[in-house]
């Protein structure tokens, strides 16, 4: 696994994740916490140098400062599984993160891959998959139910479901938004999961996890076409 690729394209995908939103609010799903805990666990499987990890993280802070979206930047520790102290990185701009900060990159659809003919069952949801939309900054599984009734749509999404996914590259996603709309019997929902694949995944492993049953799903995921 490319921890280095990874972890950038992560904070790229995620600083320009607020296309369409105001200024002020593009960063507001933006977690440090987070990429820093990412960052934590390449470093202790053995997919990122500590140095290398630190240096990101440093640019990173440096690119948010100069943004006007980091005021200030206290003393951390370092990216490593023991959060040993050490001496601060300077850091540098990322001119690419800071223009995905400035101006988020429309996403671009790179792929639909058809799941005509297969289904998804963990305990009460139950539905037919229908496509999966292959973004450069995310994927949406979309998927219909058949008998719905509208009138038990609240019902309906008050199950408690916990989606994950994974790639065969090593890439964990985050289970974003999710949605859905009934017509002729029909529940068609929506699920969303972020970061966009990267190049060289081959397969999408999708997982969904209720009270009474869990299932998980595999995808293949075909190579951009060229050009």
């Amino acid at each position: 696994m490319d921890g280095r690729g990874y972890l950038e394209k992560l904070i790229s995908d995620g600083l320009g994740a607020g296309r369409g939103q105001p200024p002020a609010g593009r960063l507001s799903g933006f977690d440090r916490r987070e990429i820093r805990g990412v960052a934590i666990g390449l470093v202790a499987a053995g997919a990122l140098g500590q140095e290398e990890a630190d240096r990101i993280l440093a640019d990173l802070d440096v690119t948010l400062q100069r943004s006007g979206r980091l005021n200030v930047v206290h003393a951390e520790a370092s990216a490593s599984a023991t959060f040993a102290p050490v001496a601060r990185h300077a850091g540098t701009e990322r001119p690419e993160w800071r223009q995905a900060i400035e101006e988020p990159p429309r996403p671009v659809l790179r792929q639909v891959v058809s799941l005509a003919g297969r289904t998804l069952e963990a305990g009460e949801l139950t539905a037919d998959l229908v496509s999966l939309e292959v973004w450069s900054a995310f994927v949406v599984l979309t998927m219909a139910q058949e008998g719905f009734d509208p009138r038990r749509m609240r019902e309906r999404f008050a199950l408690r479901t916990r989606w994950r996914a994974w790639d065969d590259a090593g890439t964990q996603y985050r289970a974003g938004g999710g949605g859905g709309s009934g017509s002729h019997g029909l529940l068609v929902e929506r699920r969303t999961f972020e970061p966009g694949p990267p190049a060289e995944a081959r397969l999408l492993t999708v997982a969904v996890e209720s009270a009474d049953g869990e299932a998980t799903v595999p995808i293949p995921l075909p190579a951009d076409p060229p050009g």
